[in-house]
């Protein structure tokens, strides 16, 4: 029986061991992209996640594989915000605070959604591109708005994927004004969120 404990233990190391890699990656990956954008070269990712390069290809034989694993990564840990916002803030509140945290997200992973849409879509990774993680980002927009109508604090002719598609349209905004300096563009992309805001107040 202990033999046999100790056999299952060493055939499950090896997953561990890869998770704790993929892991690695992955942060390393978030860091570089928020310092320098998504042309940061893979070999500098593998070096700050601690991984020789034939770790690193193994896991993500290309940059669109580690873009899409960012890409989910990232969303899903906002949609679970979501619900961390619920419980904790009144509706209305939870529901301003995630829209702002949604606008800073959106704004860091830009270059790499950008990039995975002008790549397409790989049907082998259902989780992982921007069409997943539109439908995630709509059901966890829905989860705030809907209690936040129910108090009677939000107006109640909009639902969760206008609520996406008018702060995404802030994100994408400062794309088409390069030419403004950084600081006026986040001024910008401030005074948006709050015409958003109050459009979306019941008054």
């Amino acid at each position: 029986m202990a033999d046999n404990a100790a056999a299952s233990t060493r055939r499950r190391r090896p997953r561990a061991d890869a998770q704790r890699n993929i892991e690695q990656i992955v942060r390393a990956a978030e860091l570089l992209i928020a310092r320098h954008g998504p042309a940061v070269a893979l070999e500098e990712v593998a070096r700050e996640a601690g991984v020789g390069p034939a770790t690193f290809y193994r896991h993500f034989p290309s940059r669109m594989h580690l873009f899409e694993r960012v890409y989910r990564d990232r969303t899903a840990r906002f949609a679970e915000r979501a619900v961390e916002l619920a419980a904790a803030e009144e509706p209305r509140e939870a529901l301003i605070q995630w829209l702002r945290e949604f606008i800073t997200l959106g704004i860091e992973v830009r270059g790499v959604l950008s990039a995975l849409i002008s790549q397409g879509l790989r049907e082998s990774d259902p989780e992982g591109n921007a069409e997943w993680g539109h439908t995630v980002l709509i059901k966890a927009a829905a989860g705030l708005l809907e209690p936040a109508q129910a108090a009677g604090a939000i107006r109640r002719d909009i639902d969760g994927e206008d609520l996406v598609t008018l702060i995404h349209g802030v994100i994408v905004a400062p794309e088409a004004r390069a030419s403004v300096d950084s600081a006026h563009r986040q001024a910008s992309t401030e005074r948006a969120l709050r015409v958003i805001i109050d459009g979306l107040l019941a008054h």
